[in-house]
């Protein structure tokens, strides 16, 4: 790919994350010219180099958010970095444009399985009825979106996922890194024409 693309990995302790390291790992093998940022190795303190921050998302062309599926939402540590990052005069604003134009993907996993994200089940909704707050935080920082893309059931718990168990969620981390790839390989071919 030609393009910039920025990766930002909210998980809070990725060396823990056993599906997210596998994606992260595999779309540094797929995209190799990708930046990935771990959002856990870059605060000292709690806080963020601001600067450093919106100064790769300002030589980015596509930025994947990737996250797992905290409470409906993004981790508190991504949460952070979205409320102090896409900061007034930055990314919003009358006279912000740093980010206008520049496509957004959002890349989760969850816990609970698919079956789990329906009507009448535990999580009572469908999961792309959550994703609503954070396209409209793309959308009001000028931001386009691509397709999210999403894997279930991807935890694994040490002591308590199985051998069997772990190799299917490294398999489905591995779909779903390739997911996020023919995405922004699509959509560069599209701005190629």
């Amino acid at each position: 790919m030609s393009k910039n693309i920025l990766i930002i990995n909210g998980h809070p302790a990725p060396e823990k994350s056993t599906a997210g390291s596998e994606i992260i790992r595999k779309l540094s093998e797929l995209l190799p010219e990708a930046q990935v940022r771990h959002l856990a190795h870059l605060t000292s303190g709690g806080s963020f180099d601001v600067a450093a921050e919106q100064a790769a998302l300002r030589q980015a062309d596509a930025v994947v958010w990737h996250f797992p599926f905290y409470w409906y939402s993004v981790p508190a540590l991504m949460k952070k970095w979205i409320d102090v990052v896409l900061a007034y005069g930055f990314a919003y604003g009358s006279s912000a444009t740093a980010l206008h134009g520049k496509q957004l993907l959002l890349s989760l996993t969850t816990g609970a399985g698919a079956d789990d994200y329906q009507q009448g089940a535990s999580m009572t909704w469908p999961l792309e009825a959550f994703l609503p707050p954070l396209l409209q935080t793309a959308y009001y920082c000028g931001m386009k979106t691509l397709k999210p893309v999403w894997s279930y059931s991807m935890i694994c718990i040490p002591g308590v996922t199985d051998a069997a168990g772990r190799e299917r969620i490294l398999a489905d981390a591995r779909i779903h890194a390739e997911r996020i790839a023919k995405e922004l390989r699509d959509w560069e071919r599209e701005e190629q024409k």
